[in-house]
């Protein structure tokens, strides 16, 4: 379950001047010129270029990443299914999960400007000396926090799902006991990807995840009939486990002398400690909504927290693919030009980011809302997932996708104010919004059941991502948003367009060839592609600035690309 109004803590636009991406002339000037003794790779590239090529290699593995998590999540669902058993191992789940994001938003808040503005400034080793004290303290924090919670299980997890039977519970406990053993690994997973992203080696911390998706489905199915949901548990484990490990050669080469003490005369511990609080704290607010909405939840029909748990996996695979693929190669970036007192290449990298996602989001939103039904159907009903439950993933999913691009706007946006290390901004305003996100939850579920505590979900995103504008705009002054409006109204309508297309093929195809997995598999696969085809004909007709950007970008990156392989031979 997403857990919105923050969600990894973590989150514009030029003036008006012509520092935007645009076509083939409009492009952000040179990095390099910015920093020209960084000790960085590929310095002297464009905006255009460094995003490029991450986002192409992130949404590569965040595609692959995501077809083998829906693998793994169709194997749960076939043996598992949405029934008292999978109730209790999300909720045992979550708590990790969240934990983990706590950590992972934390290192991205802190760790990462201050990392990447050591090595634009060309202090590699104190970069390093950093990331090794940061690491030995997260390492004792992660452990001593792991001991507590597997103490304490049997009194807090009942507390998280009051509605759910004794029973249930106690299973929750212990499936929660063993996630914990992973906790240590997964949360250290979030200081290596951070040192490999700012040193733009995307490739490996992208892929990573994969490894791990595939141990955990591995080790699940050998051991599902012998241990049960249990094996689900371990599978997760030996998982993260793995991608921890998996990462550690990206390290090599690098001036790295591990030693197993903390440094406290580190100034950089300061700045961290300083920063990470209030991130820590604002989080740990934050994440009371989710666990508040799984509570709710416990009070629904049966099946209801695994619901909204399937849901929230079908809307974080748009996330994965389009938002990571922008976000996480432009926040080094942005660190880089705060770093070098670079405003107006903060605003046009977030101009750029902002309007881009809304061009992929926006249609991806209204695409994923038709089909839903032949998606959900396709992937999961099957087993022990029945129709019924197909339809209340499908109700949670819904209202879910409605904020797909208020969820990664606000994270881009959070991402200026990290930049400019201000934590404290956007931690205040997500603690604001958890209130409002509870009481909408609460007040939605009377009349609309799961749906309503989504609903309530993706009103409170809007909420922060709105105020966060706002709040940047008096910091850093006007950031273009009559530009970013218009950009989505042309988005919505050509979406709209599309979405009319796929809404009467689809009504056509739904009568004719049924609701099966044969009739699911084509409805879905005709309502993709013909969105994709009647979506870019009318942003191209049009003549629509975001496509010729996207266009733009490929090309850059093709250039470069051909450039090195001829300069290899």
């Amino acid at each position: 379950m997403t857990d919105p109004p923050e969600s990894n803590s973590p989150e514009r636009t030029s003036p008006g001047e012509s520092n935007g991406v645009s076509g083939s002339g409009s492009g952000v000037d040179d990095v390099a010129s910015t920093f020209p003794k960084t000790p960085r790779p590929d310095a002297g590239g464009s905006v255009r270029a460094v995003v490029g090529r991450a986002a192409l290699i992130i949404v590569a593995a965040t595609l692959v990443g995501r077809l083998l998590g829906l693998a793994r999540d169709m194997v749960v669902a076939y043996l598992f299914g949405a029934q008292a058993e999978t109730d209790a191992f999300f909720l045992a789940f979550k708590v990790p999960y969240l934990l983990t994001l706590m950590v992972a938003g934390a290192l991205t808040a802190t760790f990462v400007p201050l990392f990447s503005h050591r090595l634009a400034l060309g202090r590699k080793r104190e970069a390093w000396d950093l990331s090794i004290n940061v690491g030995n303290i997260i390492a004792l924090i992660l452990v001593a926090v792991s001991v507590v919670l597997v103490a304490i299980a049997p009194w807090f997890i009942p507390l998280i799902g009051p509605g759910l039977d004794e029973a249930v519970a106690e299973r929750g406990v212990f499936l929660f006991r063993i996630l914990m053993i992973g906790f240590l690994f997964e949360g250290l997973t979030g200081l290596v990807v951070g040192m490999l992203n700012s040193l733009r080696r995307f490739a490996l911390a992208a892929f990573a995840p994969a490894v791990g998706t595939v141990v955990t489905l591995v080790v699940t199915l050998l051991l599902a009939d012998s241990l049960g949901i249990t094996a689900l548990a371990i599978g997760f484990v030996a998982g993260w486990t793995t991608g921890f490990f998996v990462l550690l050669p990206g390290l090599r080469g690098e001036e790295i002398h591990y030693r197993p003490r903390i440094d406290r005369r580190d100034p950089g511990l300061r700045e961290v400690g300083g920063m990470v609080w209030p991130i820590l704290i604002g989080s740990a607010v934050g994440k009371v909504s989710v666990f508040i909405i799984q509570l709710l939840g416990s009070y629904l029909e049966e099946g209801s927290i695994s619901s909204l748990n399937y849901a929230d996996k079908l809307f974080q695979l748009p996330l994965g693919l389009f938002v990571a693929g922008i976000t996480v190669p432009i926040f080094p970036l942005l660190s880089e030009q705060v770093a070098t007192k670079a405003p107006d290449r903060v605003k046009a990298t977030l101009d750029f980011a902002l309007r881009l996602m809304g061009f992929l989001l926006v249609p991806a939103t209204v695409g994923v809302i038709l089909l839903r039904y032949p998606l959900i159907g396709l992937l999961f009903e099957r087993g022990e997932f029945t129709a019924e439950d197909t339809s209340r993933t499908a109700w949670a999913l819904l209202f879910l996708c409605l904020g797909l691009y208020a969820y990664a706007g606000r994270d881009t946006v959070t991402r200026v104010f990290y930049a400019y290390h201000d934590t404290r901004t956007p931690v205040k305003i997500s603690v604001l919004t958890v209130a409002i996100t509870i009481g909408l939850a609460y007040l939605f579920m009377q009349f609309m059941g799961v749906g309503g505590l989504t609903l309530g979900m993706t009103v409170a995103l809007v909420i922060n991502f709105v105020v966060l504008m706002w709040l940047l705009r008096r910091r850093i002054g006007v950031i273009g948003l009559s530009r970013t409006a218009a950009s989505l109204l042309r988005v919505v309508g050509a979406s709209a367009v599309m979405g009319a297309a796929i809404w009467a093929v689809d009504m056509g195809l739904s009568g004719a060839v049924g609701s099966g997995l044969g009739g699911n598999a084509l409805r879905l696969i005709v309502g993709v592609i013909l969105g994709i085809v009647v979506f870019l004909s009318v942003a191209r007709l049009v003549k629509m600035p975001e496509l010729a950007e996207a266009v733009d970008m490929l090309k850059t990156v093709l250039r470069r690309s051909r450039r090195k392989e001829s300069s290899a031979t």
